[in-house]
């Protein structure tokens, strides 16, 4: 069903075209470096990634979300005729999920020709990615001075937008902190409910390009029950598939969608 949406969506409208490099397996290559050398190219600097989900539809990658009964996983992804596609758990956190994000833009970059049973080192090398493409080592060197605190895990990591166990395992890797320091601190953030919640955690990162493309569609007259329609697929999983922002979810089409950035056109 997302392969045929996104086949109406290239029909109907100029959206933009997929930007990911080419780097299937890299036989030398550590994914952190790789993940370094995509944040150059893209031109993120050492600074933290305002919204992943946006990122990612800017590149041409199309993200949708998992149906609720397909929610045992936290993501997955693949690639169909050049274009990429991510399938994302949304009952997550929205640190978890922007983490869920970079881990399969990881296996997108790294692991284009690899088999689809994932090895462990093949979810690791996805991982470690994810995690030097959402902190760059840089950035946290830069950035840390003197011995570390707990609290201080939590100014870290509301500034990169990753929960704060995933702080804490980053300052681990780069040798901020101790092996004590780390059992410690995931045990009191256990104990805390940072295993299954994010305590004063941002906000979910909104789909800006679905958004803007159903707004033109409901301009265009398109309403949820045509493209259902058309895709010979029902509302109610269209609405799934779509984060909830289904035509429909507009009464009457005239509520007033959140501001985004322009990169969607009408194909003549």
């Amino acid at each position: 069903m997302a392969i045929e949406l996104s086949g109406w969506i290239d029909k109907h409208y100029g959206t933009p075209t997929t930007d990911l490099p080419d780097v299937a397996d890299p036989p030398d290559v550590p994914p952190a470096v790789v993940a370094e050398q995509l944040r150059s190219t893209w031109g993120l600097h050492q600074k933290p990634i305002k919204s992943m989900l946006a990122l990612l539809e800017r590149r041409g990658v199309r993200v949708f979300s998992l149906p609720a009964a397909d929610r045992e996983i936290d993501a997955f992804s693949f690639k169909y005729e050049g274009r990429p596609f991510v399938f994302l758990n949304t009952d997550k956190t929205a640190e978890r999920t922007r983490f869920d994000l970079a881990h399969e833009l990881g296996h997108l970059v790294l692991h284009e020709t690899t088999n689809m049973n994932r090895s462990r080192q093949i979810e690791q090398e996805a991982h470690d990615f994810a995690a030097s493409f959402l902190v760059p080592a840089d950035g946290l060197y830069a950035q840390v001075v003197g011995k570390l605190r707990l609290d201080d895990v939590f100014k870290l990591k509301k500034y990169w937008k990753v929960s704060a166990l995933a702080m804490v395992e980053r300052l681990y890797r780069l040798e901020f902190i101790s092996e004590w320091n780390r059992r410690q601190w995931l045990i009191e953030l256990s104990e805390r409910g940072f295993r299954t919640a994010e305590p004063d955690g941002i906000q979910a990162e909104p789909s800006k390009f679905l958004t803007e493309l159903f707004k033109l569609a409901r301009e265009d007259g398109w309403t949820s029950r045509a493209i259902a329609d058309y895709l010979r697929e029902s509302e109610k999983d269209l609405d799934a598939l779509v984060f909830g922002l289904a035509i429909a979810a507009v009464p009457g089409g005239g509520q007033k969608s959140p501001a985004v950035t322009g990169h969607l056109k009408v194909v003549k």
